[in-house]
């Protein structure tokens, strides 16, 4: 499917950040049974540590950790960014921009 052309009169253009991390995680239902509150929801470090990569990217800007890196650097144009201080890590973490 082919998404047609921004109309010059089109206001309303999303500029998302978006923050990629890979690793395993807890999904599932969480929450209360006798309150009736279940979602549905994923956590676990790998999901914080995506968050932070989400908070230190600029809008429009795709941010990967390494460890991701090393698993897409074939079949994605990568830049790397640098070592950027995240909140809630003890070190410093070396991120990339997802190019193309």
């Amino acid at each position: 499917m082919v998404m047609p052309p921004f109309s010059e009169h089109v206001t309303f253009k999303p500029n998302v950040s978006i923050g990629i991390n890979c690793g395993e995680l807890v999904s599932g239902n969480i929450g209360s049974v006798s309150l009736k509150r279940l979602d549905y929801t994923v956590i676990g470090d790998v999901v914080n540590t995506a968050s932070r990569l989400e908070s230190a990217a600029k809008p429009g800007q795709i941010t990967i950790n390494e460890a991701s890196y090393e698993k897409v650097k074939e079949y994605f144009k990568c830049q790397k960014v640098g070592e950027v201080s995240l909140k809630n890590k003890s070190k410093p973490m070396v991120i990339y921009e997802v190019i193309e």
